[in-house]
């Protein structure tokens, strides 16, 4: 950077030169160096350009944000996007998937898991004209869409626009969908409302090219106390409401908790700091820019928040937020205080989201419709937004639960909400073993998937129904990969994909695991078990479990009680 005159001392022209070449505005001096020094190595943030990985250095070269004149040609030519260009394209939303599934699938972005009525009438629309005819609830209270050709991409975007949506940042390196209580602003125990906070960090995450192309895919989840859970300590950011009686003015705050990544064996863990509810966009904001300047981009698999922290420390990442809100939000000071004087969180009802439900409003209720692991067809996405325009307040929850609640129905509509539902299959009641079910696309839609997940759950659920009448729910999560988008170490029992030794179908199982109250990790059962034997053993698991139980006891009581040595005779294998 020949043109930087020496009025600068050495300090200051090498932070110039780090903060231009972050930029990209150093090729403007004639490259990177300064009046009296040698020219510097190109960097990312402080990582030489050598030592970036090919995901890093594709983002480098062409920023996701500016690729739409090549989305345009790729759907002018009706092709799809491969290798690196299609690890860009996720980013704007658009996922090649296959073979496992034709053309692209999409996911939606919808802050704090909420939608209206009438755009889930749109989406059903847009699911019947160009993709396959059905949607998915995932893991992360959104809406994917699956089978577009690439043709129709442009198509595609411009009705999600038209509708009021967009699935942009949904995809890769990108902070996923946010998510929120799905009873925010209507739970009869809910401590503050969080929603608005939610939105409002969304919005600016999507309006800030800072925080687009991240070092690695970032979650973040705000939970009201409410009695339906969120799971939001599997988040990299979780902000939790809580109730503080002393050592500060008492009041409403969030605890910060950080870290989560259950697929990795890490609940978010607290960092001893508050903030104030209203306080949660700035303090998000810069969390994330510390997350953007110091994350690992050398090495995918080390690139998550989890790792920085592992690295570097709490106390590290938090000094370094308060310094960014410095620029972001000079009035917002973290507040350093222990759990102590929390009040406890209230109960959590873990069939909360399936059924009629009273809200905080008396003669109000929001009604939670049982789905098959997240699967809804055009008629039925129809029928859901119809209802919720007819009897609700044209609004529409999701759940990381993989389905949909319907709130706002007065107690006189409820009848009549619940039979329209029901007349296209949307019960709203289930087994203990269905209303629990969780299972990511696996195998059938996913690349990275090495068993059919959703086919598999709906199986073991069928069967453990024709098997067992339960007094309590048992959830069951099946995950197709390591990655663990179904979260299966949280499961009372855990499925995990993968390969047996000859090469077929299989899961490892694992038991035990819980969030929110029930917060703990799942220890190993066994595997791999080939995907025709799991009915069996889960038969074999739930019957040990009602024949050795004390009382009533839970089943994720009873399985915490077992030894780990002990564990394989549940299914009668030797330890």
């Amino acid at each position: 950077m020949s043109q930087l005159n020496s009025g600068f001392n050495e300090e200051q022209q090498n932070y110039l030169v780090d903060a231009l070449g972050q930029l990209g505005l150093d090729r403007l001096f004639g490259g990177s160096g300064n009046v009296d020094a040698a020219p510097q190595e190109e960097h990312v943030y402080g990582t030489p350009l050598d030592d970036l990985c090919k995901e890093e250095l594709k983002k480098r070269e062409l920023h996701p944000l500016d690729m739409w004149s090549h989305l345009e040609a790729w759907t002018d030519a009706n092709e799809m996007a491969v290798g690196l260009d299609q690890f860009l394209l996720r980013h704007l939303g658009f996922f090649n998937v296959e073979p496992n599934s034709t053309g692209y699938m999409i996911r939606l972005r919808l802050p704090g898991c909420v939608l209206r009525g009438d755009q889930m009438i749109a989406l059903a629309d847009i699911a019947e004209r160009y993709a396959g005819g059905y949607s998915h609830v995932t893991t992360r209270g959104n809406l994917q869409l699956r089978e577009i050709a690439p043709k129709d991409v442009l198509n595609v975007y411009f009705a999600l626009r038209d509708a009021g949506l967009s699935c942009h940042a949904t995809g890769a390196d990108s902070a996923r969908n946010l998510t929120a209580s799905p009873t925010a602003g209507f739970d009869v125990q809910e401590i503050i409302d969080l929603m608005p906070y939610c939105q409002r960090l969304a919005q600016r995450i999507n309006a800030s090219r800072e925080l687009q192309a991240i070092p690695r895919k970032f979650n973040i989840s705000f939970d009201n106390g409410g009695v339906l859970s969120c799971v939001s300590d599997t988040n990299d950011i979780s902000f939790q409401a809580v109730t503080v009686t002393g050592g500060i003015e008492p009041g409403v705050y969030c605890r910060i908790l950080l870290g989560g990544i259950t697929g990795h064996k890490d609940f978010a863990r607290d960092t001893g700091v508050l903030c104030h509810p209203k306080d949660t966009v700035n303090v998000g904001h810069a969390m994330l820019r510390v997350f953007v300047e110091h994350g690992d981009r050398t090495n995918r698999k080390r690139a998550r928040l989890k790792y920085l922290l592992d690295r570097e420390g709490f106390d590290w990442f938090i000094a370094r937020t308060q310094e960014a809100l410095a620029d972001i939000a000079p009035n917002v000071q973290l507040i350093h205080q222990n759990t102590d004087h929390d009040v406890a969180r209230g109960p959590v009802n873990r069939i909360g989201h399936i059924g009629v439900h009273p809200q905080s409003e008396a003669g109000v209720n929001y009604i939670g419709i049982a789905q098959e692991v997240g699967h809804l067809s055009v008629a039925q996405m129809k029928r859901i937004g119809e209802v919720a325009q007819k009897y609700g307040k044209n609004d529409v929850r999701l759940t990381v639960w993989q389905n949909t609640l319907i709130p706002y129905v007065a107690d006189e509509y409820v009848d009549a909400a619940t039979a329209s539902l029901s007349e296209l299959g949307l019960g709203h009641s289930a087994t203990s073993f269905a209303a629990g079910a969780v299972a990511c696309t696996g195998k059938a839609g996913c690349k990275l998937g090495l068993a059919f997940t959703k086919q598999n759950a709906m199986s073991i659920v069928r069967h453990l129904e024709t098997k067992f009448e339960l007094d309590s729910p048992i959830n069951i999560h099946l995950t197709g990969c390591p990655n663990s988008c179904a979260q299966h170490y949280i499961g009372d029992i855990g499925l995990m994909g993968t390969a047996t030794p000859d090469g077929g179908e299989g899961y490892h199982i694992v038991l035990g695991g819980g969030n929110d109250n029930d917060r703990g990790l799942a220890r190993a059962l066994c595997g791999p078990v080939a995907a025709d034997d799991v009915n069996g053993v889960l038969e074999t698991l739930i019957a040990s479990y009602l024949d050795q139980r004390a009382g009533t006891e839970t089943f994720l009581s009873f399985v915490r009680g077992v030894s780990d040595d002990a564990l394989p005779a549940l299914v009668q294998l030797s330890a």
